[in-house]
């Protein structure tokens, strides 16, 4: 994986990369998304269970301890190859190189589309 800078990109969404880079035929995605903030973590903690186990002045401070900021942003700038991508020649790799320089000369096109 790699972090994505907009800013290289004329302010080119990741999402709007990651479909121009899909277009050029890489399979990227954005990966993960910040798993401190998945519904089953709050579903659990709210649960009787925990309630029974954890005094709630505890339980009321979960959110505060589980925020992530630097995470976050990580997951909002992450484009994931699959590992085995990665396997392939040289060529291969120079293919993927070549669709983000493509993307990236065309940037300023495709955020006005």
């Amino acid at each position: 994986m790699f972090r994505y800078d907009a800013s290289a990109f004329a302010g080119l969404s990741r999402a709007q990369f990651l479909k121009a880079l899909r277009a050029e035929g890489v399979p990227a995605s954005g990966g993960y998304s910040p798993l401190n903030k998945e519904q089953v973590l709050r579903n659990t903690f709210a649960s009787r269970g925990y309630k029974r186990i954890y005094a709630a002045k505890e339980l009321a401070g979960w959110p505060a301890r589980n925020e992530c900021p630097v995470n976050d942003k990580l997951c909002g700038e992450a484009v994931w190859l699959t590992q085995t991508m990665l396997l392939g020649e040289r060529s291969d790799m120079d293919q993927i190189a070549a669709a983000v320089e493509k993307v990236r000369r065309h940037a300023s096109s495709i955020v006005k589309a």
